[in-house]
């Protein structure tokens, strides 16, 4: 009968789908970011977002909190330095501006920050507030890029985090001539 060769290569063909299925090399975004960040053997990736037209990751490792973005058809990876996770006074941040884009990102571990802002001189933005399920809290934003200094000027960058009534209640940049960065109370 003509059947047993049917299931024969029906087996075969289902044990070669099966085999390819088990050999597919293709690695995950977390895998692909392991061998990018500095200090892969201590990096624990906290969060992965799709985010203009990449991925952008929150990640923790020995030297602290840094926000990453992966872009994985270019290949094209960008990373901050790093933040404190226990900051002393309840908020820490950190950056990097590459051609590509200005990337900010941070730890909030006072529970009375509900908005943080990151404002150039002619432009501004509300960051984005991750709760993880570990009960910490993190931020990023990102900009296409930093603004220029205008001549004269102090640095326009200020990060800005309000509390639930909308009162500010921590700053970092240039206010009143001086450099500050902390709680306003």
């Amino acid at each position: 009968m003509k059947l047993k060769p049917l299931i024969k290569l029906g087996v075969l063909f289902f044990c070669i789908l099966t085999i390819s299925a088990c050999t597919n090399n293709k690695t995950t975004v977390e895998e692909q970011v392991m061998k990018l960040v500095p200090f892969p053997q201590s990096t624990n990736i906290l969060y992965i977002e799709e985010h203009k037209g990449g991925k952008m990751i929150l990640y923790i490792d020995k030297s602290g909190f840094r926000g990453a973005f992966y872009e994985e058809e270019l290949d094209y990876f960008q990373d901050t330095t790093n933040a404190e996770l226990t900051p002393q006074d309840g908020f820490d941040w950190t950056m990097d501006n590459n051609t590509h884009m200005a990337i900010f990102a941070g730890v909030i571990t006072d529970e009375k920050i509900k908005t943080v802002i990151v404002k150039q001189r002619t432009i501004e933005q509300q960051a984005k507030i991750i709760d993880i399920p570990e009960g910490e809290r993190y931020w990023f934003t990102t900009f296409e890029g930093l603004e220029e200094t205008q001549k004269g000027e102090p640095d326009p960058l200020k990060i800005e985090a309000y509390d639930m009534d909308g009162e500010l209640y921590w700053i970092s940049g240039v206010y009143d001539g001086g450099a500050y960065e902390g709680r306003t109370e």
